[in-house]
């Protein structure tokens, strides 16, 4: 192996030798997660497994020993907030995964409630960061998706598997203002029917009906506004200072308006459409999108009587229009007034 290490102590087989003297750090993956912790078809669920093994990490404690003795004298934590902070990019970037697949491995933790998704208001160096995604790792959920054989042993009927679906989606807003805090649930309470929880697993937003989940309207509304504020990376966009504010907040709380109220039909540019197909194509409009509405007002020079009916129509037509207009910007600038000349 091109180097040579002596042992005080041997077991017999000198790869084992080497290994014990090599200071592994980091992870841990129990093996009964792969049966524990699946897919509604049975396989298990491989990037879930690894995000949470990394969760399970920073939530170790730390040792603390005294420097000179080397004894024990405590255990401190390994993040200073109260929760973990974690990114979707971080993740993918860590796993080799796309930003959906780490997306959908930790809504799939949080519906077996190991975790809960935490979205706060931070200040970081002067700037406010707005829907930042912190971890909370669930303890009593850990210890049964990890020792199922002792929960087995304690009850009388216990489950055979663990569902992906036991509960609708969740997550929790805070705002910190100074040292106070306000924190305002939108999980989905009641019961949920267990067959249609599983069927929605797999979707990239919530499929809410009426008789799924006994909530009021204005839960609604804030389950829809974190859903539309995760598909278009609000707070990417927010840190932008190219675009106002008031406008991005005023697009997600048009989208909202249009998917979190349930009618028979929506009027746009003058023609009534199914509510279900304009709640569609509304829960499938990403940053892009957004980008490309936001940069159609900042160009526009006409005056607009009813801006929210504009941006209401721009929203829909967004996904039909977008690549016609980012062409025609290439094209002037390379064939029109806006080409370098040599």
């Amino acid at each position: 192996m091109g180097y040579k290490k002596t042992f005080r102590y041997s077991t017999g087989n000198p790869i084992v030798d080497e290994v014990g003297t090599m200071n592994f750090t980091g992870n841990v993956i129990p093996m009964v997660w792969f049966k524990t912790i699946r897919y509604p078809n049975g396989a298990p669920h491989n990037n879930a497994i690894h995000i949470l093994a990394d969760i399970v990490y920073w939530y170790r404690p730390k040792e603390e020993r005294d420097e000179e003795s080397g004894q024990l004298i405590g255990m401190k934590k390994k993040f200073r907030d109260d929760y973990l902070q974690r990114s979707y990019d971080q993740m993918a970037d860590t796993f080799g995964l796309s930003k959906k697949q780490a997306t959908e491995a930790v809504k799939a933790l949080e519906k077996m409630g190991i975790i809960k998704r935490i979205f706060k208001t931070i200040q970081v160096r002067g700037q406010i960061l707005n829907n930042v995604l912190f971890i909370e790792l669930i303890p009593q959920r850990l210890y049964e998706v990890t020792f199922p054989e002792e929960i087995e042993e304690n009850t009388l009927s216990p489950p055979k598997e663990i569902p992906l679906s036991v509960e609708g989606e969740r997550g929790i807003l805070e705002k910190r203002e100074g040292t106070t805090s306000k924190v305002t649930g939108i999980s989905l309470k009641g019961e949920t029917n267990t067959k249609n929880t599983i069927e929605n697993t797999n979707k990239d937003y919530l499929s809410i009906n009426q008789g799924e989940a006994d909530t009021d309207q204005m839960d609604m509304i804030e389950i829809y506004t974190q859903i539309v504020k995760e598909n278009i990376d609000y707070e990417i966009l927010k840190a932008d200072m190219k675009y106002q504010y008031e406008l991005l907040d005023e697009l997600v709380e048009i989208i909202v308006d249009v998917v979190a109220v349930h009618r028979k039909s929506i009027r746009i540019g003058g023609a009534d459409y199914p509510y279900e197909l304009v709640k569609g194509k509304f829960l499938k409009l990403d940053s892009g999108h957004i980008r490309y509405v936001l940069d159609s007002m900042e160009k526009t020079t006409t005056h607009i009587a009813n801006i929210k009916a504009y941006l209401l129509t721009a929203l829909y037509n967004a996904p039909n229009t977008i690549s016609n207009y980012y062409s025609a910007e290439v094209n002037y600038y390379e064939y029109g007034d806006g080409r370098n000349e040599v």
